[in-house]
């Protein structure tokens, strides 16, 4: 359920969702610098944002919370939806999921959203009858289709004392948890990498890649995008696909098809040179809990890697290479966990490797 325009108190004027969990990010990394409350740095920072004090508060309580009340708490539980709306200008899987069907978490260990099983002979359909004869009554077969279990995706991101201290904190905070955030969910959203307890499973996980077209130039894009399309259409998919495509095939491809070409085309550094995904947008499922969990602290030791991160010193003796004291250097960190998942609820994805344009 959103906030109403009734249920806000006069003189509160409230801005993108999305903003509220960028300042809590903010009070929490000031909060860290001048030994305050979060609370209290959010106060200091913004006023009487009412909002942003509700972020705080149920990033810190939501493992036990059930129930939402308040016009603050409706806001603030769109903060997560609105960021990733955002972070779409970066990541073509926030752009995905934008698209798609988003169900909260809050709460919940799964849920399962169920696909669709349609005939070849359209047998689900509706039938002609004559005036007064019987309807026939067509039983439908669902499948299992995708089942969301909140998963942890966890930034860190540094801070000096000189960009905690400056009054441009929120937009800075935005731009470092939204870079984090896209590169982690493109990783992963577009691999063959099954899911685990860890993360939620890549979309081409068990998918075969179409054979890509010779020859190079318009003829070439054209036969692939139409196999791609068929191949969702032979699921009884197609009719909305988006195209997520390395960078040049995205621009090859925008610039070949021309303005009447009317599919989404997202770019992603994800995606290797010559790869093509299609993917019918209207059985992409994700969801998101509530609100994400902060905590900023600058007497951490950290291991400054992005992709294989390590203990500081394993059972072994080995070191981590390179590491770093935020006491050392004066620096804070600010770790943002959140809980997401998607999945796909009818087979409709396909996608071409190698392609000649």
């Amino acid at each position: 359920m959103t906030a109403r325009p009734q249920d806000i108190p006069s003189g509160i004027r409230t801005a993108r969702p999305s903003v509220y969990l960028f300042r809590a990010a903010a009070a929490h990394v000031r909060a860290c610098l001048t030994r305050s409350t979060p609370e209290g740095a959010a106060r200091q920072l913004f006023g009487n944002d009412i909002v942003t004090r509700e972020v705080i508060l149920r990033a810190a309580t939501m493992p036990a919370e059930t129930t939402t009340t308040g016009w603050a708490a409706e806001l603030a539980r769109l903060a997560i939806e609105d960021m990733v709306a955002q972070v779409a200008s970066l990541s073509a899987a926030a752009d995905v999921i934008n698209r798609g069907t988003i169900v909260s978490l809050d709460g919940l260990g799964s849920i399962r959203i169920p696909g669709r099983v349609f005939a070849p002979n359209a047998a689900d359909a509706g039938q002609w009858v004559a005036e007064g004869a019987p309807i026939p009554v067509r039983a439908q077969t669902f499948t299992s289709g995708a089942s969301l279990v909140p998963r942890k995706l966890a930034v860190i991101v540094p801070f000096s004392r000189e960009m905690a201290e400056t009054s441009a904190i929120e937009t800075i905070a935005k731009a470092l948890i939204s870079e984090a955030v896209g590169r982690a969910l493109d990783a992963q959203m577009f691999s063959a990498t099954a899911g685990d307890a860890t993360k939620p499973p890549g979309l081409l996980v068990g998918l075969t890649p179409i054979t890509a077209a010779t020859g190079g130039g318009a003829n070439a894009a054209g036969a692939d995008i139409g196999a791609l399309v068929e191949a969702l259409a032979l699921n009884y998919g197609g009719a909305h696909p988006v195209f997520i495509a390395a960078p040049r095939q995205a621009a090859a491809l925008k610039l070949l098809a021309g303005p009447h070409f009317d599919y989404p085309v997202i770019a992603s550094a994800a995606l290797a040179a010559g790869t093509i995904i299609a993917i019918e947008i209207a059985s992409f499922v994700s969801g998101f809990a509530a609100a994400p969990e902060f905590v900023a602290t600058k007497g951490a030791t950290i291991h400054m890697e992005d992709t294989a991160p390590a203990d500081i010193v394993t059972p072994a003796g080995a070191v981590a290479v390179p590491v770093k004291s935020m006491f050392q250097t004066d620096t804070i960190a600010l770790r943002m966990v959140m809980r997401a998942s998607w999945g796909i609820r009818a087979p409709h994805v396909s996608f071409i490797t190698g392609a000649t344009w």
